[in-house]
This record gives structure tokens, C-alpha cells and sequence, in this order.
């Protein structure tokens, strides 16, 4: 299946009673940049990566990252944004972002498993991986309601980090500590 066939002619990927997840549009990078900004972790504030996201704005435009805004149907309001990364992968990343307005109102329990039906359905999948960080619990239950399955503890810390500094990073950076969930 080609990119662009994933989308009906309205680059409408996929829709819930409530939201739409469409394709995202160059007017929606100003959102992404303020949900950036937020997901920057704290030891990074005031360095020369304040604002650095993982993914480069770019790197979402990319044909092998499946990026789609979540708008409310009624409104055409933007809520957050809803990811694959890797899609012509057999296990493509997971991720949501949601405006801080827009959250713990169940948007994403409610867009995300059709959002991962519909990609199954239309891509070679056989399952997906989520990374969530370790202190984030509301996105862990989440992860687990919608029958995710924790595989263990992982960190961004180097190879050769020393072994007994493992405990005192985590307590002074848990932004570099996180879980990850497969989901089938």
C-alpha cells in the first residue's frame, strides 16, 4: 500500500463518534511545536535544546511516519496528534500527544484503538511498542486499558553509564526512564 493511500480524499484517516484523525497539514506545526515544547524535559530547559523533540517536524512530513492530527468532529478543533513512526515496519512505534486542555477527557482512549485497528488493517503489522515514561502513570493504565503489556524498564542513559549512578539519575532525571508496552 502506497502513503497517500492510507488517507480517504479527504486525508481523513480515521474517525470515532467523537474526533477525526486527519492527515497532518503545515498549519498544524505551530500545535506541534507547543506540545514539543512541553514534552521537553526539565534538565533540558535552558540549554541549547530547549524545544528539541524527538522527531524534527520534517521527520513527521516523512512517508514512513503515519502523523495524524486529532480534530473534534463538530468544532474542527485541534486536540493533539496521534503517530506511527517506522509504518512499513512489522512493529512500528506508538505515540499521542495531546494539548494540556485536552487531556483526561479520554480522547485518547477513545480515538487510539481505532486508530491501531485501522493501521493494522492497512499495513503489515504484527504488533506495535509504545515507549511511556516511567512517572507517567495516567498513560501507563491508559496503555494497559486499551491491552498494552508492559516488557520492561528502559532508559535513554549511555552504555556505559556507571551502574551504581543508575539509581541517582532516576531520581534527578526520570525524564530519561521509561516503560515499554507492546501492544497485539
Amino acid at each position: 500500500m502506497k502513503y497517500n493511500d492510507l488517507f480517504d480524499t479527504n486525508g481523513i484517516f480515521i474517525q470515532t463518534e467523537r474526533y477525526m484523525l486527519r492527515r497532518i497539514l503545515p498549519e498544524d506545526q505551530p500545535f506541534y511545536q507547543q506540545l514539543a515544547k512541553e514534552e521537553t524535559p526539565a534538565f533540558l530547559q535552558n540549554t541549547s535544546l530547549t524545544g528539541t523533540s524527538v522527531l524534527a517536524w520534517e521527520d513527521l512530513m516523512e512517508e514512513d511516519h503515519l502523523t495524524c492530527s486529532i480534530l473534534q468532529k463538530d468544532t474542527q478543533t485541534f486536540c493533539g496528534f496521534c503517530q506511527l513512526q517506522w509504518i512499513f515496519t512489522s512493529t512500528p512505534e506508538l505515540g499521542i500527544d495531546l494539548l494540556p486542555q485536552y487531556q483526561k477527557q479520554g480522547i485518547a482512549k477513545e480515538v487510539l484503538p481505532a486508530f491501531l485497528f485501522q493501521a493494522k488493517k492497512l499495513l503489515p503489522i504484527t504488533h506495535f511498542y509504545s515507549k511511556i515514561k516511567k512517572n507517567n502513570l495516567p498513560s501507563q493504565r491508559l496503555a494497559e486499558k486499551i491491552g498494552g503489556v508492559c516488557i520492561g524498564k528502559k532508559s535513554l542513559l549511555p552504555a556505559k553509564f556507571p551502574v551504581e549512578m543508575v539509581s541517582v539519575a532516576e531520581r534527578e532525571f526520570p525524564d530519561l526512564f521509561y516503560l515499554e508496552y507492546h501492544f497485539l
